[in-house]
């Protein structure tokens, strides 16, 4: 009987345990969690809604925005390919690479490897 008592007692201690620890989580993350993220989450929404009319009242597109930057995509493709044939007339880019790739993103190797080739 003692036995019994015993085994349910501590069943029961750890089953209020549980349930205590459990309550205690489910407050913290309704006082306090839960309105930490709505708060976040209004302000992120304000933030793009202010974003946005920043974008509209001032007459700026998105279409204007990525034609911009397709231009000047472009024009870095193309100052890209006129080094690559001036350096072929000059020196040899496959060097220049290699020589680069082995500096492993030290800058005065990198500037020796520009110098070089």
């Amino acid at each position: 009987m003692d036995l019994l008592r015993n085994l349910f007692g501590n069943l029961t201690s750890g089953i209020i345990r549980l349930l205590v620890a459990v309550g205690i989580l489910a407050a913290a993350y309704f006082f306090l969690l839960k309105p930490v993220l709505k708060t976040t989450s209004d302000t992120f929404k304000e933030v793009n809604k202010s974003f946005s009319k920043t974008f509209h009242t001032k007459g700026v597109d998105v279409t204007d925005i990525n034609k911009t930057i397709e231009e000047v995509n472009k024009e870095i493709q193309r100052e890209i390919k006129r080094s690559l044939r001036a350096a072929k007339k000059n020196g040899n880019p496959k060097k220049l690479v290699k020589c680069i790739e082995r500096a492993e993103g030290n800058v005065h190797k990198i500037q020796h490897c520009t110098v070089k080739f």
